[in-house]
């Protein structure tokens, strides 16, 4: 788990950001910082809601980040009833 507050600082370097695209304009950040890969949390320890990716990037904007990801998983196979375990995802450099 890691909070806003402990990373946004000029002195955290992160090493990969990826921002997942859920449903309804709704986003979580996950970082890689410190040899550990955690999302984003909020003050209750839940994953921390943005609402776009230049929130994240605001919410950020002190820390360095050497790499940073869009990730978006689509359900249209499953939709269509295509197998379950197809790995749908589109991941763009951000």
């Amino acid at each position: 788990m890691h909070r806003l507050e402990h990373l946004n600082r000029q002195d955290v370097v992160i090493d990969e950001l990826v921002i997942h695209s859920i449903e309804m304009g709704i986003y979580l950040a996950q970082v890689n910082y410190d040899d550990k890969v955690a999302f984003l949390v909020d003050a209750d320890n839940r994953p921390q809601r943005f609402l776009s990716v230049d929130q994240i990037k605001q919410s950020l904007s002190e820390a360095t980040v050497k790499m940073a990801w869009l990730q978006h998983q689509s359900a249209y196979d499953e939709m269509i009833g295509g197998p379950d375990k197809v790995d749908n995802s589109l991941r763009i450099p951000v």
